[in-house]
């Protein structure tokens, strides 16, 4: 095919030297597989060329382009934000990655089943009080699905206040050091031994609520969560 052959002959030796480097880096990692490793293959095939060939040079450099302007093949399934922003989806896909990691060990399994059922229920809090931000998590799943659950495209209504409330917005908190804070809020015996539920979450003894302190990321974070409440007896007696 002479339109794809003339497509190959205008690409500068820049771009084609470019492709064959990293197609080389590629081939050395295991991944010559790759559209640049296949790219480069043609390119440089000591093998004669024939229409079967240009076909798929054409569609490989197809590819290449989309990728290109996408920026990569998997960045429209990347999160949007920064992991650093509580308020993102990208914390907030961290966060879910944390539930699952303690939902995977036996010793905490019972308590990640309560977080993420705190999560799905938008009833689980998650503060930096050295940053002092605190927001409710969200669960992105439920967005993704298009759930009538509450995503980060929803508003939530209190029953004290009518006014609408974006619940991708940080509240404010007194900020403070990690150590006075869990003195504050974590709740002891006499004896000062951390008193624990049965599925090993802490107490917070300020607002009765299960609670949990540790890694996101990068940073450590205190959750707190009260158990969803139960749905109504409807039930007609008779």
């Amino acid at each position: 095919m002479v339109s794809s052959i003339n497509s190959v002959r205008i690409w500068t030796q820049q771009a084609a030297l470019k492709a064959f480097n990293e197609a080389s880096n590629d081939k050395e990692q295991g991944a010559a597989s790759s559209p640049l490793g296949s790219l480069a293959g043609m390119l440089y095939s000591s093998g004669g060329r024939d229409e079967e060939d240009d076909t798929a040079l054409s569609s490989l450099i197809t590819r290449l382009q989309q990728q290109a302007m996408t920026g990569g093949s998997d960045a429209a399934e990347e999160p949007s934000g920064s992991v650093e922003d509580i308020s993102s989806d990208a914390f907030m896909t961290v966060l879910q990655q944390k539930i699952d990691a303690l939902a995977a060990s036996p010793d905490t399994k019972a308590m990640a089943e309560a977080m993420q059922a705190a999560l799905e229920a938008g009833t689980l809090t998650v503060t930096d009080v050295v940053a002092g931000e605190q927001i409710t998590g969200r669960d992105l799943s439920e967005k993704s699905t298009g759930s009538n659950k509450t995503t980060s495209t929803d508003v939530k209504v209190s029953v004290s206040d009518t006014s609408a409330v974006d619940d991708t917005d940080i509240t404010p908190v007194e900020t403070s050091d990690w150590s006075t804070y869990l003195r504050d809020h974590l709740k002891r015996d006499p004896y000062g031994k951390y008193i624990r539920n049965d599925d090993t979450s802490h107490i917070d003894k300020v607002s009765g609520a299960s609670s949990y302190f540790g890694m996101i990321g990068d940073t450590y974070y205190y959750l707190s969560w009260t158990a969803p409440k139960a749905a109504p007896d409807v039930s007609i007696q008779s």
